[in-house]
């Protein structure tokens, strides 16, 4: 058992005092170099009509499956559901909040992939989805809501 132990590590804080010193201001790294914090949480209420009006938080429920089972392949639901929601707030600014998104491009990618998820999760057929995506942000808790 004593065979296969390492030796154990020895530090030398003088030096260790002076690399950091060359080392830090030149070669930095945080963790948001890899992935950054998000900024928004986010929302995605669906109401359709499946023997009878349902509704519910499709990305919330993605996010708790993903959570859940790391390796059921609800990962690049997450991803494609956060990139375009990124990707709708950065399109929109501020003129389109709180007016129906009928010619958004972002947000017809959101109504698309949220159908086709609703569908074959449910086995149904959807006719008519109504959708509203809530952002808030993490820092001032100000909402921004989208809608079809």
């Amino acid at each position: 058992m004593f065979f296969y132990s390492p030796p154990p590590a020895l530090k030398n804080s003088k030096a260790e005092f002076y690399s950091q010193f060359f080392i830090y201001p030149y070669f930095h790294q945080n963790w948001n170099l890899f992935a950054p914090a998000p900024t928004s949480n986010y929302k995605l209420y669906c109401e359709f009509e499946s023997n009878g009006k349902q509704q519910l938080d499709v990305f919330s429920e993605i996010n708790i499956k993903h959570q859940s089972n790391r390796l059921k392949g609800y990962g690049p639901f997450v991803v494609a559901f956060a990139n375009s929601f990124h990707y709708l707030e950065a399109s929109a600014l501020d003129t389109l909040v709180n007016e129906p998104l009928n010619n958004n491009v972002n947000f017809q990618i959101i109504e698309h992939t949220a159908k086709k998820y609703l569908e074959n999760t449910r086995h149904v057929s959807i006719k008519d989805l109504r959708l509203i995506l809530v952002s808030e942000n993490v820092v001032t808790k100000k909402q921004k809501i989208y809608f079809n």
